[in-house]
């Protein structure tokens, strides 16, 4: 029977949070939580909200990021955060449910079965699954902002470009943006670390700027999508917040809070398996991990027949004879690519069938008396953790009726949904499509013949724990199938997430991020901090920043720091605009200086996020002590004036830089030749725009031109080997 809990409110400074009726409603429907979990897991969303943005008629925006473990509940969470924000007024919730379809399908099935809003809960809730103006989405969701029983609008939408343009077009309607006014909106991205902000310093360090980055469509649809909102605020929940942490986090999706997210008792993660438990990590041999190019296997390995016998024999006790569980699952994670799923998929197929087959022969069969044989090899196995075991004889019966009502699934792009209650086994074969967010019910027995070249990312590693999860009750017929190199990446994984989530649970968030690049316990993300390549293509020489937003918040910001600091004046060049000065400024304080100035743009906001993690490591080294920050033609009160030109989609300061004069009494180098080499320099310009429309022409903003030396990058280079 579910334990019934009255919630408590605890009052926010930020976010005056009211518990109501849909929280409380959805909490008691969560009978496998005990009061102390449901009081936690209300507690946690409810510290999420209060830091949101106040939703009644605010402008502005807040990002957070919520952190969890691989299959732990964070959809629970994200749950009851909505449920939280139905109470306190929100009309509109989006969720970003990641890159793949089946993530979609699996995040819109599980509200609307949690927050029943096609039976009892219907009234209170419109849902809508990537919605767009052509299938005439924007006159619906209008109508449902109007109605005076006020539904909330639920929207699920694919993390993909297109699917978030659509939705942003939604919201740039006029009739929507005027039935919505500056009410509040809560965006929840799944998956954070995947909405394109882990793969650009890597997949694109070589080429010569960010401006030349090719995969920034998913974060500029993003941004779309949040320039349409007055007020909303964006929860990022990740099990592997790495990137969003480091370099990858663009400053525009860069969590300005966290909450560190507790996972129920009966969780069994990482620490269970790999620390507590490790007598439920069986070995590959080497000889039987595939790989599509160095080790092509011709026939189905011994390891995987060993699995799927463990595996039949653990269902046939807990779902035949002790009758706990409905179901238990398998998974095998092969090579990435489909040809080998596919193979895996056959030989997994036909053995099932010939097992099958061959049980229902008479007793003194040969074929029969072997294939018992080697079930009874992995009975002792199977077993060893069971108290008082039913005998060899009952557990091979019950396989045979286990074999008659078993699922089988290639899980591949496009595949069907699962019904998981219509079988008493299922067994899921796929790569990438089982990697993150990918939930398996039941799952027992896992077998992952990934083939690992070189060493893997953290964050990745960590996504393909599918087997991970709420399996207390049925963990003594658990096992992971692993060849001994993941093994080790996973033990060194598992010691480097609990120092991160200690990190995160004792530090704020200002401090975390410098934390995780110098701590020397980091090293399975360290690498990709900065790559050699970032440094000597895009953190070489000269580079300028277009801060063409944000106007109003850097002149303040860009005053207040002139007028705090003792500037010296430059050479005399004979004009006030030839003229400059410049301060030599600790590396803390100028780190603190770009974390204030605001970026709008994708490859500024990287330069900018990329060149503070660069000082700090070039700091920590003790290659550099200081930085130049040079006000240039600190005479000219109006500001240089310089062309507004349109690049591409956008708008760009054509050229910050002043060129050289050679001839004249007081011959001027040009403003790149305005610099000291013994650090970086970062100029301060001041700009007053030249274009043909009004609304630019003439205004006046402040921008910033960086010089990286380039003995730094050499250095950096030879301190990286």
């Amino acid at each position: 029977m579910s334990e019934t809990v009255t919630l408590i409110t605890h009052q926010s400074p930020d976010f005056k949070v009211t518990i109501g009726e849909r929280t409380v409603d959805l909490v008691n429907r969560f009978s496998n939580l005990n009061n102390e979990e449901k009081e936690l897991l209300v507690g946690e969303a409810e510290k999420i909200l209060s830091q949101c943005v106040n939703l009644i008629n605010n402008l502005g925006s807040v990002t957070g990021i919520a952190v969890g473990y691989v299959q732990s509940g964070k959809t629970m969470s994200f749950t009851t955060l909505t449920a939280l924000a139905i109470d306190n007024g929100f009309r509109i919730i989006i969720y970003l449910t990641g890159v793949k379809n089946n993530l979609l399908e699996q995040t819109t099935k599980r509200l609307k079965k949690d927050l029943l809003t096609e039976s009892d809960n219907s009234r209170y809730f419109k849902v809508y699954q990537s919605p767009s103006i052509k299938e005439n989405a924007h006159n619906d969701i209008k109508g449902a902002l109007k109605l005076n029983r006020r539904p909330t609008v639920l929207i699920t939408v694919l993390k993909h470009t297109k699917h978030i343009n659509d939705l942003a077009e939604i919201f740039n309607d006029i009739e929507v943006r005027s039935a919505l006014g500056n009410n509040g909106v809560l965006i929840i991205d799944d998956e954070a670390d995947q909405a394109s902000l882990n793969t650009y310093a890597r997949k694109n360090s070589k080429s010569e700027d960010w401006e030349d980055d090719e995969i920034s469509s998913t974060y500029s649809s993003i941004l779309a999508l949040k320039s349409t909102l007055n007020n909303h605020s964006y929860i990022q929940y990740t099990a592997t917040p790495q990137a969003n942490l480091l370099i990858n986090i663009m400053d525009l999706l860069a969590p300005k809070f966290h909450v560190v997210l507790t996972p129920g008792k009966a969780y069994t993660g990482g620490k269970t398996f790999f620390k507590d438990n490790p007598d439920l990590i069986l070995t590959i041999p080497d000889s039987e991990v595939y790989h599509h190019k160095k080790n092509q296997l011709r026939e189905c390995p011994q390891s995987l027949i060993d699995a799927m016998q463990l595996f039949l024999m653990g269902t046939a006790i807990y779902v035949n004879i002790n009758t706990s569980e409905k179901f238990l699952s398998m998974m095998i994670h092969a090579d990435r690519e489909k040809d080998a799923s596919k193979q895996f998929y056959d030989w997994t197929s036909n053995i099932l069938d010939n097992w099958s087959n061959i049980l229902s022969l008479p007793d003194n069969d040969p074929s029969k008396i072997e294939l018992l044989n080697d079930f009874n090899r992995n009975y002792p196995e199977a077993v060893r953790r069971i108290a008082s075991p039913p005998n060899f004889e009952s557990v091979i019966f019950e396989v045979s009726q286990i074999l008659l009502d078993i699922n089988l699934e290639l899980v591949i792009q496009g595949g069907r949904e699962i019904e998981w209650n219509n079988a008493s086994a299922h067994v899921l074969i796929g790569a990438d499509m089982l990697n993150r967010g990918f939930t398996i019910e039941g799952l027992s027995i896992s077998y992952m013949p990934r083939y690992s070249v070189g060493k893997s990312n953290a964050d990745t590693i960590q996504q393909r724990c599918r087997f991970f999860g709420y399996k207390s009750k049925y963990l003594d017929v658990c096992r992971v199938f692993l060849p001994n190199s993941s093994i080790l990446e996973y033990g060194s994984y598992v010691e480097h997430e609990e120092i991160m989530r200690k990190m995160l649970v004792e530090n704020p968030l200002e401090k975390i991020e410098q934390l995780l690049i110098i701590s020397g316990d980091m090293n399975p993300t360290r690498s990709n901090v900065l790559s050699k390549n970032v440094v000597n293509y895009k953190l070489s020489g000269w580079r300028q920043l277009n801060a063409l937003q944000n106007i109003k918040e850097n002149t303040p910001l860009v005053q207040d720091f002139l007028s705090a600091h003792n500037f010296i004046n430059g050479d005399d060049y004979g004009t006030t605009d030839r003229n400059h000065r410049y301060v030599k400024l600790n590396v803390d304080d100028a780190i603190e200086f770009l974390k204030n100035f605001k970026l709008m743009n994708v490859p500024d906001a990287l330069r900018k996020s990329s060149t503070i993690h660069y000082l700090r490591y070039l700091s920590e080294k003790k290659l550099i002590s200081h930085v130049y920050m040079i006000e240039m033609a600190f005479g000219v009160v109006r500001g240089r004036e310089r062309a507004l030109i349109k690049d591409g989609e956008s708008l760009k300061i054509k050229n910050i830089f002043s060129g050289p004069s050679p001839s004249g009494e007081n011959k001027y180098p040009g403003d790149r030749a305005i610099k000291f080499d013994d650090s970086l320099c970062i100029q301060i310009h001041k700009v007053k725009l030249r274009h043909p429309t009004p609304i630019w022409d003439q205004k006046v903003l402040y921008t910033l031109g960086i010089y990286y030396p380039e003995a730094f990058a050499h250095s950096f280079v030879g301190i990286g080997n």
